[in-house]
């Protein structure tokens, strides 16, 4: 046998192995979590190794999904085609071909002694089959969900014959506790309008994120199909849930199951530049004020894009060298009405977060924002577009709601109106709906005046 097709049936068998460390006797949902996330009932990780060999499989290994996908209809890794596990394709005499044997149809015993001596069905040993420490009740949980799999029977978590249980992430205690609750009730009130889609109603379940245990109780029920409109840390969600969020987190990568509705921070600044400049009949002379990393570097390098010249200044207290800029940007961080007071350049930057806009007094002032300045008694804009693309979305996956079907909706939109956000677009490689912000500024008269409709980095 060639040494690639061994590697593919040692893969398929591993992956598939993973998935047996449940902790319920015939509980199914324990088998799910295996299968899917490659953890016991008590929340604790498959032990796996390789014959011989004291070392530990990595995580990725040690659960079935991650090779042979959700539905366990195998995938293509490396070049090499890793088998379906299906209990159809597992009940199946396989007929032998050139470079693989063929071997019986398993059946429940057969399938235990793969699981914990490393045998097939017919009794061959499998050299390099990882050895999994199994109880009976675990082996069986697997047994009973690997019998569903990719069936009707196997709805993915939060799905039932009469709703799509969706699950937000927000301050609903605390300082930020009114602007959660705004949101809560923009979505609410979005998905009640929906009504339902293929015979599901959509329903939300909010969770307070000043709670870390009620965080962590979401995830680990796996009782919601997809988070939207939230304030979830990065890592804190199962890697096949989607999550729809606001903002990506900056500076890191953002996960490939999470969506994001609103332009980047970095993307916010440079638009913000881009006014500064169009502002400025000369070459723009830009003060950026606060701590270097990432974000200096994007308005730095926006500056010089736009032809000007970038002083960087570590704090307020180092102004008095920048007596010849036309602006100063304060980053993140830097107390605002501090600089206006300190600064003597023509004008003064900063995104809107760092500001109070109905406290903005001095006409100096230019705020960029992610969303238009609008009426506050309304539902908020990221409810409004968060609600927007998941419904969408979930109409796009047909009628049987996976969450593997969601992510491949979503990323099928392209130019997408939400009422209240630029077109949003993602795709398989990128999933920031958008680059588009607003500068706005303040005026005595008007009050809070925007600038110039949306507009994206040049």
């Amino acid at each position: 046998m060639s040494t690639s097709a061994e590697c593919a049936r040692v893969l398929a068998l591993a992956c598939w192995l993973v998935a047996g460390a449940a902790g319920a006797g015939e509980d199914v949902v324990d088998g799910r979590r295996l299968f899917i996330r490659g953890v016991g009932g008590d929340g604790g990780e498959v032990v796996a190794r390789f014959a011989g060999t004291k070392a530990l499989l990595p995580p990725g290994v040690r659960r079935c999904a991650g090779c042979h996908g959700r539905d366990a209809s195998g995938s293509r890794e490396g070049g090499v085609d890793v088998a379906p596990i299906t209990w159809a394709a597992l009940t199946a005499a396989r007929a032998p071909l050139q470079g693989r044997p063929g071997r019986p149809a398993y059946d429940d015993d057969t399938l235990r002694r793969a699981l914990i001596e490393g045998t097939d069905s017919g009794g061959r040993r499998l050299t390099a089959m990882p050895r999994f420490a199994l109880t009976a009740a675990q082996a069986t949980a697997l047994l009973h969900f690997l019998r569903i799999v990719g069936t009707e029977r196997d709805p993915d978590p939060g799905v039932d014959e009469n709703e799509i249980r969706l699950a937000t992430v927000l301050p609903l205690s605390g300082a930020g506790a009114a602007w959660g609750e705004a949101i809560r009730g923009g979505l609410i009130a979005a998905l009640e309008r929906a009504g339902p889609i293929y015979g599901r109603r959509l329903r939300l379940v909010a969770v307070d994120s000043g709670d870390p245990a009620a965080r962590a109780r979401l995830v680990e029920s796996d009782d919601a199909f997809a988070v939207v409109g939230a304030l979830l840390p990065a890592d804190a969600a199962a890697e096949d849930m989607p999550v729809i969020a606001p903002l990506v987190p900056s500076p890191s990568q953002p996960p490939a199951n999470a969506f994001y509705v609103l332009a980047p921070l970095e993307d916010q600044m440079r638009v913000l530049v881009d006014a500064l400049a169009d502002e400025t009949p000369h070459p723009l002379r830009l003060a950026i004020v606060g701590t270097d990393g990432s974000m200096s570097d994007a308005v730095a390098a926006q500056t010089e894009r736009n032809g000007g010249t970038a002083i960087r200044i570590a704090g307020i207290d180092g102004l008095d060298a920048t007596a010849n800029v036309d602006a100063a940007i304060a980053l993140t961080g830097v107390d605002l009405d501090r600089l206006s007071a300190r600064s003597g350049a023509r004008l003064i930057a900063a995104s809107a977060a760092a500001l109070a806009l109905d406290h903005a007094r001095d006409e100096r002032l230019r705020l960029v924002l992610p969303v238009l300045p609008g009426d506050a008694r309304g539902p908020p804009p990221l409810a409004q577009a968060a609600a927007a693309i998941t419904i969408e979305g979930i109409k796009r996956m047909g009628s049987r709601p996976t969450r593997a079907g969601l992510l491949a909706a979503l990323e099928t939109l392209r130019d997408f109106p939400t009422g209240v956000l630029p077109p949003l677009g993602f795709s398989h490689a990128r999933h920031l709906g958008t680059t588009a912000a607003v500068v706005v500024r303040p005026d005595h008269s008007r009050g809070m005046v925007v600038m110039r409709d949306w507009r994206t980095p040049r």
